[in-house]
């Protein structure tokens, strides 16, 4: 039987044992808006099965989840994904996967979207109204809130927490898992609950985007519906969901900045990390073609003979304007530096 599993706390501050946006650590501004990062979701009823029978794949992914030309939905194959027969896969206009989708003999199917794919629907309780609409369900959902900046949260926060026995529920605290880089500043995490039932996963993901100065902090709350009652509403109201999960949570779900603004700070840790890598690996050997051939003659060398068109790896999966976001974040170093 699947439990309750949400607690939602009816004494709540904003402000959780010296830590959260109401104590002197740090700003509201810091915290994003709860996102959904991660959505798998069912259609395996009657009316689901009337519904999408002999409808393309594609067609179903937009109708559901109304990413129109965003996602591409790849051939129907003979691949067995999560005991669904067929599966094909979903990538979107950078080439980056953006899920599977799996189709079942019974016509029952399953959409899962990573994060990836989670960041080209436009609405997410539009989302939840056509699951409901089909008796259909979520069968599990990543929600996320990053801290910019490191000043409301840290992974030592939640450790913190941990250790004070905030996560304790039903007489025992869950089990957690710290992960250290061992100073490398390539990113540690802090895993408190299971895989498959619920789990918060906080990690440093600036600097796990290359910069080791950045102290972007992500804490990501992960839902099975498969040991909790797990309904489509989450899609509408992931603050609610993620402030109930654990009590301590409620006082972090106050963020204003949307997913716009986690793109910008992923840009900005990519950029430096970019700059650092260009000036140690070939920055003196690019600055010996300049002295060597001169400025234009070398620039023009450079660009024929050495930079190449297509994306790096670090910035493949970013949507809309890559031009306009790296730029941005070069002229707002320039300016700091000046």
């Amino acid at each position: 039987m699947p439990d309750t599993t949400f607690h939602q706390s009816g004494h709540a501050t904003g402000q959780v044992a010296g830590f959260g946006p109401g104590s002197n650590t740090g700003q509201k501004s810091s915290l994003t808006a709860p996102i959904i990062d991660f959505c798998v979701a069912v259609l395996d009823s009657d009316k689901a099965k009337e519904t999408f029978r002999k409808m393309p794949l594609k067609v179903v992914l937009d109708f559901v989840f109304g990413t129109g030309d965003a996602i591409h939905v790849g051939p129907l194959q003979d691949r067995v994904f999560n005991f669904y027969q067929r599966s094909a896969t979903m990538v979107d206009a950078t080439g980056s996967v953006c899920g599977k989708i799996g189709l079942r003999d019974d016509g029952a199917i399953q959409i899962s979207l990573s994060g990836q794919g989670c960041q080209h629907v436009p609405d997410f309780s539009r989302v939840a109204d056509i699951l409901d609409a089909l008796d259909a369900r979520v069968s599990h959902v990543d929600i996320a809130i990053d801290d910019l900046t490191g000043e409301t949260f840290d992974i030592q926060t939640f450790i913190n927490l941990y250790e004070e026995g905030e996560f304790t529920m039903n007489g025992r605290p869950p089990l957690a898992q710290h992960v250290s880089d061992c100073g490398s500043n390539k990113g540690c995490s802090f895993y408190v609950g299971q895989r498959g039932h619920k789990q918060l996963n906080i990690y440093e993901k600036g600097k796990q985007l290359g910069d080791p100065e950045s102290r972007h902090t992500r804490c990501e709350l992960r839902l099975y519906a498969k040991r909790i009652d797990l309904p489509n509403d989450v899609l509408r109201n992931p603050g609610r969901y993620f402030g109930a999960a654990y009590p301590m949570l409620e006082a972090f779900v106050v963020g204003e900045v949307e997913r716009l603004g986690i793109k910008e700070q992923i840009i900005n840790a990519s950029v430096k990390a970019a700059v650092k890598f260009l000036r140690t690996q070939a920055g003196t050997t690019l600055n010996a073609l300049l002295d060597a051939l001169g400025e234009e003659q070398g620039v023009e060398f450079i660009r024929k003979s050495i930079l190449r068109t297509d994306r790096p790896g670090r910035w493949k999966h970013i949507t809309g304007d890559l031009s306009a976001l790296i730029r941005a974040q070069i002229e707002q170093s320039l300016s700091e530096a000046a």
